[in-house]
């Protein structure tokens, strides 16, 4: 496209109660052709916004207008445009698509995008940050943690660069000038506080939550997803979905190459990649190659007690609406099972037709009779010992990843090989989730402390 020729003034006009300013642009076959847009209220104001518009076309060759259109508007055309044919999986789409949902439907949502400034955007965020007060300084809003804050500042951020480019609507994008606040941290001057701690568990309650288990017959097959997760800090979809192909005896090491998750869209259990994106692999010792050695030994003899009983899963690459879909089939007999949810088995093995390939997979945690064992199995898991060991009511399964790395650190263990073996993304990550300092760890610096003055 040509440069804007330096003899390209425009006009104004008004038509009705409304003003309107006009100019030639060059279309894709080189003519030029007369544009006309909405200008302001008054013909000054048009009058600057078609100079505006001329330099922006001759220094950029683009038209930076965007109408009418609302924020709410703009939302659903990025996700649109970005999210919807991305390659999340639909879980993670659709965590993006409440966040956009709650700034759409917002009053802020509501304002047109050539009328908003970065003191509009700054208000809204803030209102996010620490909450909405009516006139009496009564709370109308809560606000919100600070990990959805994230969420909110990432999409804000996208949504105002979408506006730039590829669309034009605007010159630059906002968000650079918006502030992300600190909130103010509640400190304790007196009593017993001592600071936000990553929840945890100690050996000894570790233990009892495995003897409870294994005492339990009912409730036995718990056991070794929490032992797992207790000696690899692996994530509750990794432990699902950990096969026994994923254990490499001779070395003592598991490779985490997949996630077990339900897509609510498909209505199914699928298996994707890590949440960092990519496979790692974990080293352990003696004690946990043990527990997988007789639990292997266990399934293999379960199988044969249930025989045609014995329930057996298969994964089929399924295109979805140009994605592929890890999804997980299983073959049971109908009258052999007395849980027939959809969350506790894969697409029945019978609903595959011709043209479907099914892998064999084994799990290594299953329920009893091979059904599968899921994230939602782990979630009423929580409440069994939560409800049956109230001295250990803060158990979480989660809180076996968090036991794992916090004991790493504080026995001096290189943070880079904790990230590593936690499958973060940055390290980052590690240092924020794990920068307490456990009494254990504060002893041994005090240690080599005087072990050092009294050397000198």
């Amino acid at each position: 496209m040509d440069i804007l020729n330096s003899s390209q003034t425009g006009s104004v006009r008004k038509k009705g109660k409304q003003w309107y300013y006009r100019f030639r642009v060059q279309d894709s076959d080189g003519n030029w052709k007369l544009h006309e847009f909405k200008g302001g209220k008054t013909k000054a104001e048009t009058q600057l916004l078609l100079n505006q518009a001329i330099i922006d076309y001759k220094d950029h060759n683009a038209i930076f207008n965007p109408g009418s259109i609302t924020i709410s508007e703009l939302c659903y055309l990025w996700y649109d445009s970005e999210i919807e044919n991305s390659d999340l999986t639909t879980n993670g789409k659709k965590n993006y698509k409440n966040t956009v949902k709650n700034i759409a439907t917002s009053d802020f949502g509501k304002l047109q995008l050539k009328n908003v400034t970065c003191e509009d955007i700054q208000h809204y965020v803030d209102t996010l940050y620490f909450g909405k007060y009516d006139d009496d300084g009564k709370l109308i809003q809560k606000a919100y943690a600070t990990s959805t804050m994230r969420k909110f500042f990432l999409v804000l951020n996208n949504i105002f660069k979408y506006a730039v480019y590829p669309k034009h609507f605007l010159r630059e994008n906002l968000m650079q000038y918006v502030k992300k606040r600190k909130k103010k941290k509640e400190v304790s001057l007196f009593g017993d506080d001592q600071g936000t701690k990553v929840p945890t568990i100690t050996n000894d309650e570790y233990l009892k939550i495995i003897d409870y288990l294994e005492s339990d017959e009912h409730n036995s097959f718990f056991a070794l997803p929490i032992q797992i997760a207790y000696y690899t800090g692996m994530r509750a979809g990794e432990v699902c979905g950990l096969t026994w192909d994923d254990i490499d005896f001779d070395s003592n090491c598991i490779y985490v190459r997949r996630s077990m998750y339900y897509d609510v869209d498909n209505k199914c259990w699928e298996l994707k990649v890590p949440k960092s994106g990519k496979p790692r692999t974990i080293d352990f010792g003696p004690t946990l190659a043990s527990i997988l050695k007789r639990a292997h030994t266990e399934q293999l003899k379960e199988r044969f007690h249930y025989g045609k009983l014995y329930q057996l899963h298969f994964y089929h690459l399924n295109d979805i609406k140009g994605k592929s879909h890890c999804q997980i089939y299983t073959r049971f007999e109908e009258n052999g099972i007395e849980n027939k949810s959809r969350f506790c088995h894969g697409i029945p093995y019978e609903d595959a037709d011709d043209t479907v390939t099914l892998n064999p997979v084994s799990f290594v945690c299953t329920k009893p009779g091979g059904e599968l064992l899921t994230t939602q199995t782990l979630k009423w898991l929580n409440k069994l010992i939560q409800k049956n060991l109230p001295d250990i009511s803060h158990f979480h399964f989660h809180c076996l990843r968090h036991t794992y790395a916090t004991t790493l650190v504080a026995n001096g263990a290189n943070i880079k090989d904790v990230q590593a073996l936690l499958g973060h993304s940055d390290i980052k990550i590690t240092l924020d989730t794990y920068s307490h300092v456990t009494e254990q760890s504060r002893k041994k610096a005090i240690n080599i402390f005087e072990a050092a003055i009294q050397s000198s």
